[in-house]
């Protein structure tokens, strides 16, 4: 049912996109103007301008019609079809605003076409504006109409993909672990082996953190980077024919690609997405975007090792995490301790958190079903634990929550515990 699945995808969408810091800067499909005729171009500049004895408000509605009906010739002059009214009035209205124009000058703007640089400045924030106004029907004709697209290298050179003329890494890549920013609350998605960018790949997507027993929709799209994904997700991304997944009584997934796929030269990205309700009109499923282009390596020098703070550790306990975490790459190592009783088992929780931001978000940032196992203190109250395998980090703050549990109730507070962060 390609309608069905097509009008799910709109609303996760719409939420990725209230993100983006500008959809990709400027936008010269929109600033750009087509060529009129000098009749039109003539009326159309007097208009807001040469009836001063109007009242202001009308002379303002004449100048802003006019806007409108240029935006709307220029996008028709250069294939933009669909655009919705409401995308090109709150775009002038921005514009206008932002840029502290009067109808008259951005007329003229418009009009000169290579002036229509003095936009690029804030053309990211009025774009960023619109889009989160309009309603999931409107953004999808946004999108659709490709006004948003990038200029650069429109025709792609790795359409129609031939898997003969692919073959597998001689290595496999790192785990793809996808960035908090572009998940929600605590849903985490793993793609084991990572994609490596014009090869086949084959592997297992899973993920956790979602509701429970609910159907997963993974969708691939044939690019590296989340911001094209947003901005060309019709031309991008495969939405027939997604991979289908259901969830367990905990919430987590796995589904298994056997059959090898071909990773375009450009990336690849897979959107994850839910509906609980089976109902595309309500913004109710979870979902989270990851591509290859954030695969993370280890880091080429080790960094200091990073001990903790006093300030954020039951009085005694020390830890040393060595070598330090690189934010935002891989990291292995050892995690050392002191001050622990003595035939304590001692574990450890990640948390994508700094110092000032733990207590508020650990809940959802803290990797509650993956702990680290870091060993028994010995008789001096000491633990060492064996080298741990890559481990993914976050760019934002990376925090070790390392503490016991004597009576296994996390309810009980009976331990001891460190918090320990990169920042």
């Amino acid at each position: 049912m390609p309608y069905s699945i097509t009008a799910k995808l709109v609303m996760p969408i719409c939420i990725l996109c209230t993100v983006l810091a500008g959809c990709g800067g400027s936008s010269d499909e929109t600033s750009t103007p087509a060529s009129a005729s000098a009749g039109e171009t003539a009326e159309e500049q007097t208009t807001p301008v040469e009836a001063d004895d109007t009242p202001s408000d009308e002379s303002t509605d004449s100048g802003r019609d006019a806007l409108i009906a240029l935006v709307e010739s220029i996008q028709n002059s250069e294939n933009d079809d669909g655009v919705p009214l409401a995308f090109n009035e709150c775009w002038i209205d921005e514009t206008l605003e932002i840029n502290g124009f009067s109808a008259a000058e951005l007329m003229v703007i418009l009009e000169a076409g290579d002036n229509d640089q003095v936009l690029d400045t804030h053309m990211g924030d009025v774009v960023q504006t619109c889009i989160g106004q309009l309603s999931a029907e409107d953004f999808a004709a946004v999108l659709e109409s490709g006004i948003l697209d990038e200029d650069s290298e429109d025709a792609r050179s790795d359409e129609d993909l031939d898997i003969s003329n692919f073959s597998f890494p001689a290595m496999d890549a790192p785990d793809l672990i996808n960035d908090p920013e572009w998940a929600d609350p605590g849903l985490e998605i793993t793609i084991s082996p990572g994609f490596t960018n014009g090869y086949l790949w084959r592997g297992e997507i899973s993920g956790s953190g979602l509701p429970a027993n609910l159907g997963v929709a993974i969708i691939g799209c044939e690019t590296g980077t989340e911001m094209e994904v947003i901005t060309r997700f019709f031309e991008l991304c495969n939405f027939t024919e997604p991979l289908i997944a259901f969830t367990d009584n905990e919430g987590n997934f796995s589904a298994t690609v056997s059959d090898p796929v071909p990773i375009a030269p450009s990336g690849a990205c897979l959107l994850i997405t839910t509906d609980p309700d089976d109902n595309p009109d309500t913004d109710d499923g979870p979902g989270a975007l990851i591509c290859s282009e954030t695969i993370q390596v280890l880091p080429e020098s080790d960094e200091p090792d990073l001990i903790s703070s006093p300030l954020y550790s039951d009085p005694g306990l020390e830890i040393t995490v060595s070598p330090g975490i690189v934010d935002g790459s891989l990291w292995q190592g050892v995690i050392k301790g002191s001050g622990f009783t003595p035939g304590e088992l001692v574990g450890g929780i990640g948390c994508a958190a700094t110092y000032e931001t733990f207590i508020d978000v650990f809940a959802q940032a803290c990797d509650f079903t993956n702990t680290l196992l870091i060993g028994i203190a010995d008789e001096n109250g000491v633990v060492e634990s064996d080298l741990f395998p890559p481990i993914p980090t976050v760019p934002s703050g990376t925090c070790l929550l390392v503490g016991t549990d004597p009576d296994g109730n996390i309810d009980t507070d009976d331990g001891q515990g460190v918090l320990i962060c990169t920042r």
